[in-house]
């Protein structure tokens, strides 16, 4: 029997607030990496150096021996405070890392919808713009959390459950208001600059390309300017260099690149407007689904 003599029934199922549809669609985009053997290994990767250095480090202080030598030993040990903190923050293996997952999670997220011709079901009555966008996003800004400000909670919890120092918590406030503003400002406007590469094309390896290219050839191009020049404004190529000042400076540790506060600061903002923009047009003018 044709479907259009069966009559017509109601839908029975449950509607979601136009706020909520977009748990759905952020689910379905970050859950098939929980089930990759390769992903779940990048991520325990990405919490070695912080297993390694910060949690053995509170474990010496507090756990090793009552010998005079071994105390002295712990005594030469780097204190868990801003600048130990910004140093495991920006450290290399950590910024690649995250490079890695953001070109992995995110190349795709919407140039595969393109490629697909979902996008166009997504974006009809289901979802808006904004809806769309943020749960994309948020897929990506979730596992860009475990390399941030998460294990910078865990560490502060570590820390004050072995030694019992509970002033640490706002003797060293900035550890936490500090990173937390890093992670907005710096992996926050990587999740924008990623959605705007990825909704400029229909192909994830391009975007992938596209921005492995931006992150690891722009550092040896702004290395070799600032050995001509000795000037700050070298590291401008380099969305790693700037990230790593930027970790620096909202810790409140002076940088190694001697990049200003205020031109850090400037970079991401400027980045983040300009990924805004490509956006905004993108999807304002219904262009992305061409």
């Amino acid at each position: 029997m044709p479907i259009f003599d069966q009559g017509y029934q109601a839908y029975g199922g449950e509607r979601r607030a136009l706020g909520r549809r977009w748990i759905p669609v952020w689910r379905e985009e970050a859950a098939p990496y929980l089930h990759k053997r390769a992903f779940l290994l990048l991520l325990v990767l990405a919490l070695l150096p912080w297993l390694v250095f910060g949690a053995g480090l509170s474990f010496a202080k507090t756990q090793f021996g009552d010998s005079s030598a071994m105390q002295e030993f712990v005594k030469q040990l780097p204190p868990v405070d801003e600048s130990w903190v910004a140093k495991l923050l920006t450290n290399g293996w950590d910024n690649f890392l995250l490079v890695i997952v953001s070109v992995w999670v995110g190349s795709g997220l919407v140039a595969r919808d393109r490629k697909e011709r979902t996008l166009e079901v997504f974006l009809g009555r289901a979802l808006g713009p904004m809806q769309y966008l943020w749960a994309k996003g948020a897929a990506l800004g979730a596992y860009l959390l475990l390399f941030t400000f998460v294990p910078v909670v865990v560490l502060v919890v570590f820390h004050v459950g072995l030694t019992g120092d509970t002033a640490f918590l706002w003797q060293h406030a900035r550890v936490l208001w500090g990173t937390l503003l890093y992670t907005l400002l710096g992996p926050g406007t990587l999740v924008v600059t990623v959605l705007a590469l990825s909704s400029l094309s229909r192909s994830p390896r391009i975007v992938g390309l596209a921005l492995i290219g931006i992150m690891f050839f722009g550092l040896p191009a702004s290395a070799i300017l600032w050995a001509i020049t000795r000037s700050p404004m070298a590291w401008t190529f380099s969305v790693l260099a700037e990230l790593r000042a930027l970790g620096y400076h909202c810790l409140g540790v002076a940088p190694e690149m001697e990049i200003p506060v205020l031109h850090s600061a400037l970079y991401f903002l400027a980045l983040l407007g300009a990924s805004l923009g490509i956006l905004y047009l993108r999807f304002s003018r219904r262009e992305v689904l061409r």
